[in-house]
């Protein structure tokens, strides 16, 4: 019988790799996300609560997650091997290229890290732009070097800058203006014109941020831009139709010349949806985060207006497969990550959206992957 001894370099070495491998194993179920526990099949549900149990299932169908680690842990391996057992993940995936093209960063991500998600999930260019919090130009330059330091990779946009409130300010036309002559950025990050509160962000007193497109501000934002025929993102969502509906088919009407993007496809029906896109040229669609619900609402309410997934588990619903495919020119596949959870689960959000290109003919599932970004975008593939 032989008998190993160890020096204090493998000692050393053998602690650093248990280390690495517990970190590894942290960060699998870590951030996940336990909404998709909720919103799975029935039969994988079903598989699942002979797992973790009925109170434990009851728990994240209501919203919440478990506070225990340990539970956590069973409730992620519970989805995994469940989602094999039923043969819920036996729907095609597409396999081409992709041009994501919507993500946003800030300081809370560690922004190599996810870039290297991207890269490995397949992802061939990343419209990414910076989450400016408090400050004009906040995180911005950090922005500019991670895109200095993937220039195969990253396509730049204008950041985004949560301050505004009612109507969009002097100072931000400014900055932005100012940033697309200086930086050449393709395109303007979003305006949140309608965000009800969510679970996890910040919430307001009055339940929602807006920005009102019939204000003066907008329009003197687009007079700057119109010399630079940049495309902006304008963030709606379905939860006030009557107030907000109007006002966005007037702003996309006054503008006939001006490119808009509707980040989420404004997390609204498919009917909603194509009358939007059939009434306005002008308007491209984004796929973010609609191959399954938005449950993230605060208000039950504005819940309830949202529209339905793409998938109902892993199969395109009818009614969106015949919008994909009708307005296959002007959907742009996109998953925008924006906080530290989300990058993490970058890889899950893209098979997720492959599964949905999957079930498209190869001609609108290539256009919708990367085509219309590269036109949108003015930037091609490699």
């Amino acid at each position: 019988m032989t008998t190993k001894v160890l020096n204090g370099s493998s000692k050393a070495g053998a602690a650093a790799l248990l280390l690495l491998c517990l970190l590894l194993t942290r960060t699998a179920w870590a951030g996940w996300d336990f909404s998709l526990a909720a919103s799975a099949p029935p039969d994988v549900q079903a598989c699942m609560e002979e797992a973790v149990g009925a109170q434990t299932m009851d728990l994240l169908r209501s919203g919440g997650r478990p506070e225990d680690k340990a539970t956590r842990m069973a409730v992620k391996k519970a989805y995994d091997r469940c989602q094999g057992k039923t043969g819920a993940a036996a729907a095609p995936a597409y396999d081409g290229p992709l041009f994501d093209a919507m993500s946003q960063i800030d300081e809370t991500v560690d922004m190599d890290q996810a870039m290297a998600l991207v890269r490995a999930a397949g992802v061939g260019r990343l419209a990414l732009f910076a989450r400016s919090r408090k400050d004009l130009h906040d995180g911005e330059q950090a922005v500019l070097d991670l895109a200095a330091r993937n220039p195969d990779l990253v396509v730049l946009g204008a950041p985004k800058y949560f301050q505004l409130s009612g109507d969009v300010s002097a100072d931000f036309i400014r900055a932005t203006v100012d940033g697309v002559r200086k930086h050449g950025y393709r395109f303007i990050g979003e305006i949140l014109y309608t965000h009800g509160d969510k679970k996890s962000g910040k919430q307001y007193s009055a339940g929602e941020r807006y920005v009102d497109p019939s204000r003066p501000g907008t329009a003197r934002l687009l007079t700057a831009i119109a010399p630079l025929r940049i495309p902006l993102m304008v963030h709606f969502e379905p939860y006030a139709p009557e107030r907000d509906f109007p006002r966005l088919h007037a702003l996309l009407s006054a503008w006939p010349d001006q490119v808009f993007l509707l980040p989420h496809m404004a997390f609204a029906s498919p009917e909603q949806v194509d009358d939007f896109l059939s009434r306005h040229p002008n308007l491209y669609a984004l796929m973010s985060k609609k191959e399954r619900r938005m449950e993230d609402f605060c208000d039950p309410d504005k819940l309830a207006m949202t529209g339905s997934a793409m998938l109902d588990g892993h199969t395109l619903r009818p009614e969106w497969k015949a919008l994909l495919v009708k307005h296959q020119d002007r959907i742009l596949f996109a998953t925008d990550p924006h906080m530290r959870k989300l990058w993490m689960q970058y890889g899950e959000a893209v098979k997720r959206q492959r599964v949905v290109l999957g079930q498209l003919p190869r001609d609108a599932a290539e256009k919708i992957a990367c085509r219309n970004a590269e036109r949108v975008y003015g930037v091609a593939m490699h």
